[in-house]
């Protein structure tokens, strides 16, 4: 406790204060001082609270409701933003791809000749085309737009008649129901040929070579002829063992790349498993794709933003069913990639060795040329077919170095992929068990503030309820008391004033006695009052030494370092660079934060304890 709020003890005394209790306990209830209970206005009070406490927790919930709507307000703008670019994007493609139409058609259809003729039947088919839209639209749409006019001119009419139930009017507007019925079910049917013509049009489309271009059919193993090649036995060479030798390695690099594509698909066993859509319908992963590519990676918050579009453009599909989706597309890519490398680096090598080997028969049939001039030159021949063999098994050798530096390469690119997922995998889980964390730590503390609350409340009305009664009781108590004190309290005043008479002459008589004790009796010396005291000489002999390092002058306060490593000042410093010092978290945690070292228990203070 702090010593400042300890109050002293009353010792002085007022014989007035006799008066006023006298006054106090004659007037009873009827004093200023007691006054009566009024339970009607306290119970007005309490509903007042109540009310209030109501309408705050009304605007709580606003408050709640206004934020979750500035949240989807606020993805639903990030999202727009991503579209526009995205439509501008695809406009400004979709005019450029129509200019060069245009272009192109230009320039076929004014030469002579069957391109010519082509182009024009190409023109006819398209006016044929738009002959039929405008057929089309003449007989389905146009009519319904007409009914709809002649149906609200005639609300318009008969309005009145239709509201006060009119008999002719009534059957007229049933009839005009079940024409209007009708008139719904044969566009319905009209729809639904136009959905089975679009179906059966796409799957044509799909059947075709149309549809081998198209995104859906992502993974396709190119067709690439494997073994040894025609051009490759059509060549010329004197010696059928080096033909024969050269010939080995096309099939040698077939079985390579076959048994590097068979491992690449072993090691995407599970992706390939999923088939093309990675178990999704046809269309959700068009969407998939197609809202993956909008979002580019520079943009913050893209996978939060990709998550909730699909979500809302996907209906059925949970946060789990994306993200394995996603994961299973990123894989799925990469697999791509790989082996279009692969069979690019097939092909190439087959048209490479097809090269070296027409190179080397040629060198050969020269080399057998000149053996049938000189004989002698036999050996050398030999010499010649395995130097060239050598440098055919080198070139084997360079690729092969070549291929595994590439299947390296990919493999850590496959790592990074990986880990980098793993990465966000982690950060997610770990965000979210942190935000769980929170809700709960949050809701502990208001059912324990809120549970508090209606401790106090009930332990306080306890409390009421008992001094009330209490207090009646002692009403009655105290008006019979003073009663039988008041006679009491008037025969004590006269012995009192006696006794103050009594207590005033001692008093005076000790005092006199006090005097005669302190009076001087000293003589009057003058010199000892102006020369110097034993303690200022005593003083003197002290400052005769003096120290150098001694500071200029005392500290009784703290040093720099010191109050520097204090945290609280650290964490204010922090927080007046965050531009946070001002705020209510600022105090919260400034509150929190314990000093260096414990303060004594004197200087402990009291005056924000309630708050």
């Amino acid at each position: 406790m702090n010593p400042i709020d300890q109050k002293p003890f009353v010792l002085t005394y007022k014989s007035d204060e006799i008066d006023r209790l006298a006054h106090r306990a004659i007037d009873g209830v009827r004093s200023n001082k007691i006054r009566p209970v009024d339970y009607e206005k306290l119970r007005n009070i309490a509903a007042e609270k109540k009310f209030s406490a109501h309408k705050t927790l009304l605007k709580v919930k606003k408050f709640e409701h206004l934020s979750k709507q500035n949240k989807e307000n606020n993805l639903l703008k990030q999202h727009k933003m991503v579209w526009q670019k995205e439509f501008i994007k695809l406009n400004s493609l979709r005019k450029r791809t129509q200019a060069d139409i245009d272009n192109h058609i230009r320039t076929n259809a004014a030469d002579t000749g069957i391109c010519a003729q082509i182009y024009q039947e190409f023109e006819e088919c398209q006016s044929r085309l738009d002959a039929e839209f405008a057929t089309f639209k003449k007989s389905t749409t146009e009519p319904v737009w007409n009914l709809r006019e002649d149906l609200q001119f005639w609300l318009q009419e008969n309005m009145a008649d239709l509201r006060l139930g009119a008999p002719e009017t009534v059957e007229k507007h049933k009839e005009i129901k079940s024409m209007v019925d009708s008139v719904k079910a044969q566009q319905q049917q009209v729809l639904e040929r136009l959905k089975h013509e679009q179906i059966c049009l796409e799957q044509e489309l799909k059947i075709g070579e149309h549809g081998e271009m198209g995104s859906a059919n992502l993974y396709r193993r190119p067709h690439i002829q494997q073994g040894i090649p025609e051009k490759a036995f059509d060549m010329e060479c004197p010696d059928e063992d080096l033909k024969a030798n050269v010939l080995k390695e096309f099939i040698f690099i077939d079985e390579k790349y076959l048994e590097r594509l068979n491992n690449l698909e072993e090691d995407h066993e599970w992706t390939l498993s999923h088939g093309q859509y990675g178990g999704w319908d046809e269309m959700d992963h068009t969407n998939f794709v197609v809202i993956y590519d909008q979002y580019t990676y520079d943009l913050a918050n893209r996978r939060m933003l990709i998550i909730d579009r699909i979500k809302r453009q996907v209906p059925g599909k949970t946060r789990a069913d994306i993200v394995e989706h996603e994961h299973w597309w990123d894989t799925y890519r990469f697999f791509n990639q790989r082996s279009k490398a692969i069979m690019s680096d097939w092909k190439r090598d087959r048209e490479e060795l097809l090269e070296k080997a027409r190179a080397v028969f040629t060198e050969a049939c020269v080399a057998h040329e000149l053996e049938e001039v000189k004989l002698e030159y036999t050996k050398k021949q030999e010499a010649l077919r395995d130097a060239l063999y050598n440098q055919v098994k080198q070139w084997r050798e360079h690729k092969m170095e070549v291929q595994r530096i590439h299947e390296d390469m990919w493999n850590q690119q496959k790592e990074e992929l990986q880990k980098k997922l793993n990465e966000q995998q982690e950060k997610e889980t770990k965000r979210r068990n942190e935000d769980k964390k929170q809700i709960k730590v949050f809701q502990n503390d208001r059912e324990e503030k809120k549970r508090q609350r209606e401790e106090a409340d009930r332990r306080r009305l306890e409390e009421l309820q008992q001094a009330l009664a209490e207090q009646a009781v002692f009403d009655r108590e105290r008006i019979q008391y003073r009663e039988e004190q008041i006679q009491r309290k008037i025969e004590e005043r006269k012995f009192k004033e006696e006794e103050k008479d009594l207590e005033e002459r001692e008093k005076e008589y000790r005092l006199e006695m006090l005097r005669e004790k302190v009076r001087v009796v000293a003589e009057s010396n003058p010199d000892r009052m102006m020369s110097q005291t034993q303690a200022w000489q005593s003083r003197l002999k002290e400052d005769d030494t003096v120290y150098i390092q001694k500071p200029l002058f005392d500290v009784h306060g703290f040093t720099a370092s010191q109050v520097t490593s204090d945290n609280r000042v650290k964490l204010e410093q922090k927080l007046r660079e965050a531009g946070l010092h001002t705020s209510n978290y600022a105090r919260q945690m400034l509150k929190k934060v314990a000093p260096p070292q414990a303060p004594r228990r004197d200087m402990e203070s009291n005056v924000f304890k309630f708050e």
